[in-house]
This record gives structure tokens, C-alpha cells and sequence, in this order.
């Protein structure tokens, strides 16, 4: 925040080289390019009946498929063999051998509800000795195929123990991982149909092993399953249940529900948790600037309603702080129409007084949300250079209150939004392009000074280098990355730093005591590397040792190592306090940091 107002590839050659791609080539020779053929030159494919446009998808080796054939002679058109004629549907295992080689190649490239009629050559059929006394030696078939469905199967762990067929074929695009909450139907039964066990809408956790001898098996099958899907696994006694039940078990699983569990947290470290339970609309998701809607239904202590709480339908302007954090982080990550449940290990970020609940003394919250709805905001992209320098100031002022109410994880974020904004200003006019590099400086002096106080030192020295490349003796940004590398404890380059902070403004106390105190710190690394370097010598005999060189700080005559002539306050060299927060040169006169 500002200082009045809150405390701190070799040459590439010539071009015609490049084989076909210079002047020699033409667009007319790219016209007779063909894509290889799906089928060998012995299988000739015709399409009689195409597939509906919906169904793209072809069957793969391992599938099981159901089709109607009408197979002939070519040589007289003779019919010799016919599933249609025998009122049943044939069936067979793509890629096992089970049939002729064509039947298997042509089936392949066929999609559901699609009739095709397929002239196999001999050595896609039955060869040289035929099929008496239906088939002669060296014919050529033809064979008119429809294909109604098929069911994937795949070996899941490639020894035959569990194969998995897909009954039903679930929708949408995510598979469950290991962690995550998913609502599903099992049913057990033995090779002769007997029911073992059954579980209707059972909640299970993927990895938890909740699923006894069945989990290996289940576990496996549900990371490749989709929402709706059922499948079928035949499983091995080594799969299922063991000797207890000997021959194994065939386990049908309806996938109904996965409810995705994501960490929210400001640093990633699994103290806001929200799980997705009803799944919102589309792709958006609500963002900084939104004005939302968000509804509060329930909160509970992981078992009992917190005391005080009323459920509330909140309207708040992501961003802004009108929440309490546990709320802005989650609207932030919400769908319209998601509901969820938010897991909090911090119960003070989920004090929030239009709930009823200014204050809370659980250990864990727990609160069930719904995203009602929620407008979208102006995307930058689509903003004006003005509109950008203007949405820019805007956006450090609500992080400058954030920061005095000491939120630094909110104001941190702001800060981080704005640099992002004027990443690439160019094109910029100069008027603008001057207001956005202010601006840009400012929130990385700020966003350094809020990562200080999270003690994120290695990401508060970055933000300070990003400041440096454009302005190398700024100040501020000198002394918080004397700060930075004083936590990371670099002492002797947070010693450099503050020398130089110094010598710019011999009266600046705050970078005199942290130089002292990083001198002080650095002694004590000397005086155990020294202990540590004659231990070793003792143990091998080598006699005296010669003293290590001292880390002779470059300002050793400005300060006695005792420190007698500052008069600094006690908390002065404290990395976490983070300094003072800024403003565009314009809006402030101060150019030293303050602790």
C-alpha cells in the first residue's frame, strides 16, 4: 500500500534448401495428396446406409460387437450364410481371431447403425482351402454387414484378471481420480448369477479402500468411467473376493454422481476445500469484478448448525472484500447453478455478521453454497487503454483496503491482477503507457510487501527484481528484497543490498538495522561453519586449524559489532513486516521504505 497508508537456432540457411518447400512446390501438388487407406488392398469397402451424424465413434480391438451379416459368392452371387435369415444377431470379440481376417480389418471402420458391404479377396477370407462344401478354395466373399453396437472392452491391468466391459456409455468429458467423492450403484454376483452383495447410491472415495477385496478392481474401472456409465468387470478370485468365493465375480458399477473435490486455499495447502456436489452451467465460471448472487444454505461444525447462523441469499462484487475470504475464494471457483460443499480449517476467514456469524469458535466449517447467479464482468481484453489504466487504479485502491484490513492474501491478489493487466503496454499511447507502468511498479512494491508478511520470500525477491529490471535503484524495491533475502537467509546478499540502500540515504534506520542484524547473522553461520570445519580436522589428525576468513561486512566501519550507535526499534529488521504499501510517484514524496 502507498506510504500514507498503509505500513508496509544457428543460421537457418536458405530457405530453398528446406526439401519440397521452396519455389519448386505448388498448391496444385498438395491436391493430390490421399490419406492412407483404412483397408488393405484385398478389402474393398462400400457404404450402403450411412451412420447417424451423431455417431462418430468406431469399435476397437478387444469390443465386443453385435451385428446382422448376409454373406455371397461374388463369383455367382450365391448366398451361403446368413444371421438375418436365422432371426439372431452375431456377435464376436474384434481383434481375437474369431472370425476372418477382412471381418475383422472391415468391422473396424464401421460406426454404429452403419450398413456397409465388404468384398474380401481370398486371402482375406478363407484362402486356399475354403469352406466345404459351401465355399470353394481361393473365393472371393462378399459380406453385407449392419452394425448395431458394440461393448468396449480392456483388459485393466493386462493379466486377464479383471476385464472390463462398458454396458452403458456414461456423458461428458471427466473421469474420477484417486481422492475424489463419487456416488455409485454396485452389485456382485458369482459366475451362475447368485447376488454376493449389492450397494445401491453408495458414496465412496477413490483410494480409500472402503470397497474391501473389491477396491483394486473398482478403483481401476472408475478412473476410466464418465458420469451415467455402467460397466460390467469379470474379475478373478485374485480381483474379487478370494477363495471365500471361488471362480471369481462379475461386479456391474453405475457411475451417478462425482463430486470433485478442489483445494481453494490461497497456498494451495488444503485448509479450503470445496466439493462440487450439482454440477453448474457451461464453462464460466464467476470472476474477479462479478457481481454475484451466491446463496448460503447451511453451516455446521462438520456435524451441528453453528450457532447464530441464518441462511442468506448474498449479492457481493467478487473481489471487493464485501465477503468474508472462505466466501470470495469459493464464489470465485463456482458455475452458475454449481452447488457445493466448502470445507473450512480456518474458522475466522468464514466470520461473516450478514450470516449471523460475526464470530465463530469451531475448529472446521463446514458451509453448503449454490452460485444463484452471477453477471459477468467486462473482460480486459475487451477494455480500452483508458478503460485498462482506469479499471487498473481502481483495482489497487480496493488492495490498498484490503491490505489496511488485513486481508493480504485478497490485496496480495489484486495487486497480482493489475501486473497481469499491463503485462504488454507497448502499443500503449505515452500518456497511458507512463499511468501503467506506474501503476504496474506500485502493485509489485505492494504485492512484495503483502508476500514479506505471508513469509513467501522467494516469490516477494521476484516481485522485487520485476521492479529492478525497470528502475534499479529503487529504493523500495531494494530494501524489500534486502528484507526478502534476509528470510531466505542470503545474509551476506541482504548485507549488499542494505549497504546500498544506505549509501543512496545514510539516514534510512530501517536499512542500517537490518544490515546489523543480517551481520549478526551471518557471524553465527561463520562461527558454526568454523566449529563444524575443526571437528572434521580433529578427526583427521591434521593439528591446529587456521581460523576460517570472518564475512567482513563491507559497512564493518559504520557499525561496531555491538551495535551501540543505532537506535533502532526492536522489530526493525523483521522480514515479515513487510514495509509500507505505495503509490504512483505522483501521489507520494517519500521515497524510503518504512517498516
Amino acid at each position: 500500500m502507498s506510504d500514507d497508508e498503509v505500513p508496509d537456432m544457428g543460421g537457418m540457411g536458405d530457405m530453398g534448401d528446406m526439401g519440397g518447400m521452396g519455389d519448386s512446390g505448388s498448391d496444385d501438388d498438395m491436391g493430390d495428396y490421399n490419406p492412407p487407406p483404412e483397408l488393405p488392398e484385398g478389402v474393398m469397402k462400400e457404404i450402403i446406409k450411412e451412420a447417424d451424424s451423431s455417431n462418430w465413434k468406431k469399435p476397437k480391438d478387444g469390443d465386443e460387437v453385435f451385428v446382422h451379416y448376409v454373406g455371397t459368392l461374388e463369383s455367382d452371387g450365391s448366398e451361403f450364410d446368413s444371421s438375418r435369415s436365422r432371426g439372431e444377431e452375431f456377435s464376436f470379440v474384434l481383434g481375437q481371431g474369431m472370425v476372418i481376417k477382412g471381418w475383422d480389418l472391415g468391422v473396424k471402420t464401421m460406426k454404429k447403425g452403419e450398413l456397409s458391404k465388404f468384398t474380401l479377396a481370398p486371402e482375406y477370407a478363407y484362402g486356399e482351402q475354403g469352406s466345404p462344401p459351401k465355399i470353394p478354395a481361393n473365393a472371393t466373399l462378399v459380406f453385407e454387414i449392419e452394425l448395431f453396437r458394440w461393448v468396449s472392452k480392456s483388459d485393466l491391468f493386462q493379466d486377464g484378471g479383471v476385464i472390463k466391459a462398458e454396458v452403458q456409455e456414461g456423458s461428458g468429458y471427466k473421469n474420477p481420480k484417486d481422492g475424489d467423492e463419487v456416488k455409485l450403484t454396485l452389485k456382485a454376483t458369482t459366475k451362475d448369477g447368485a447376488t454376493i452383495e449389492e450397494k445401491p447410491g453408495l458414496e465412496y472415495t477413490m483410494g480409500s479402500g472402503a470397497m474391501g477385496p473389491l477396491s483394486k478392481a473398482v478403483d481401476k474401472a472408475l478412473q476410466g468411467m464418465k458420469k451415467g456409465e455402467v460397466a460390467q468387470l469379470t474379475c478373478t478370485e485374485e480381483y474379487a473376493y478370494g477363495s471365500a468365493k471361488p471362480g471369481g465375480a462379475t461386479v456391474t458399477l453405475t457411475l451417478e454422481q462425482m463430486y470433485e473435490t478442489k483445494d481453494i486455499s490461497f497456498g494451495k495447502d488444503q485448509t479450503l476445500m470445496k466439493k462440487t456436489i450439482v454440477e453448474g452451467d457451461g464453462w464460466d465460471t464467476a470472476k474477479d469484478t462479478a457481481k454475484v448472487t451466491l446463496k448460503v444454505e447451511a453451516a455446521t461444525d462438520g456435524a451441528s448448525t453453528l450457532p447464530g447462523f441464518s441462511s442468506q441469499a448474498l449479492e457481493f462484487v467478487i473481489g471487493n472484500g464485501e465477503v468474508c475470504d472462505a466466501l470470495e475464494f469459493a464464489a470465485a471457483e463456482m458455475k452458475k447453478g454449481e452447488k457445493a460443499i466448502l470445507t473450512c480449517a480456518q474458522p475466522l476467514r468464514c466470520t461473516e455478521e450478514r450470516l449471523g456469524l460475526k464470530t465463530v469458535s469451531a475448529e472446521k466449517v463446514v458451509l453448503t453454497l449454490e452460485m444463484q447467479d452471477f453477471e459477468k464482468a467486462k473482460d480486459t481484453y475487451s477494455m480500452s487503454e483508458e478503460e485498462k489504466v482506469e479499471f487498473g487504479a481502481a483495482r489497487k485502491e480496493v488492495g490498498s483496503n484490503l491490505f489496511r484490513s488485513g486481508r493480504i492474501e485478497m490485496a496480495m491478489q489484486r495487486y497480482k491482477k493489475v501486473g497481469e493487466l499491463f503485462s504488454y503496454i507497448d502499443n500503449f499511447k505515452e500518456e497511458n503507457k507512463s499511468k501503467a507502468k506506474d501503476l504496474k511498479k506500485v502493485c509489485e512494491l505492494n504485492r512484495a510487501a503483502c508476500l514479506l508478511k505471508v513469509k513467501d520470500f522467494s516469490e516477494a525477491k521476484t516481485s522485487c527484481d520485476n521492479v529492478l529490471k525497470e528502475d534499479a535503484q529503487n529504493l523500495k524495491a531494494l530494501f524489500r528484497k534486502a528484507q526478502a533475502e534476509f528470510g531466505l537467509k542470503n545474509f551476506d546478499e541482504s548485507m549488499r543490498i542494505a549497504k546500498k540502500v544506505v549509501e543512496v540515504d545514510p539516514q534510512n534506520k530501517e536499512a542500517r538495522g537490518l544490515y546489523k542484524d543480517a551481520h549478526v547473522e551471518q557471524k553465527k553461520v561463520d562461527h558454526q561453519a568454523k566449529g563444524l570445519f575443526a571437528k572434521m580436522c580433529e578427526g583427521l589428525g591434521k593439528g591446529p586449524i587456521p581460523e576460517p576468513g570472518k564475512s567482513a561486512g563491507p559497512m564493518d566501519e559504520d557499525f561496531d559489532n555491538d551495535g551501540d550507535d543505532v537506535d533502532l526499534p526492536a522489530t526493525a529488521a523483521d522480514p515479515t513486516s513487510g514495509g509500507t504499501e505505495d503509490k504512483p510517484p505522483d501521489e507520494t514524496s517519500e521515497a524510503a521504505p518504512a517498516s
